[in-house]
């Protein structure tokens, strides 16, 4: 597949786990509907990132020495604490402003970190060598 459809089935899983969390962090209980959007949320992220990730590795290695560079780590212990939300949201560990603000900040920490691709340690290749 192509990278663009790499990217859009991580876009539609991004959609589907904010509006699965809007569901979980507002009503008095969770719902079988929000928890089964959560996990298909989930899997179309991780399906997709590592879709681009595959693509994108040559210009990773040539940029960051590494096809895993720091930044794509901290993306997927990201994703692993959304994965973790849906138990907090069921057993009401967070909930309300809290859990907005929590959920809210690291989705934008994800996408700062998809956007800017910093480097965060990661010598680039061109350094190494020398």
């Amino acid at each position: 597949m192509e990278y663009e459809t790499y990217r859009l089935i991580h876009f539609v899983g991004i959609f589907t786990l904010f509006f699965a969390f809007g569901s979980l962090f507002t009503g008095k209980s969770t719902n079988k509907g929000a928890a089964i959007g959560h996990g298909i949320g989930l899997l179309l992220v991780l399906l997709g990132g590592f879709g681009m990730q595959a693509k994108m590795k040559a210009a990773y290695v040539a940029s960051y020495a590494t096809s895993f560079p720091t930044w794509l780590i901290i993306k997927i212990a990201i994703w692993v604490v959304f994965g973790a939300a849906l138990v907090l949201a069921k057993r009401r560990v967070i909930k309300g402003a809290v859990a907005w603000v929590i959920i809210i900040a690291l989705g934008i920490t994800s996408a700062y970190l998809a956007f800017n691709k910093p480097a965060l340690g990661n010598k680039p290749a061109a350094v190494e060598s020398k």
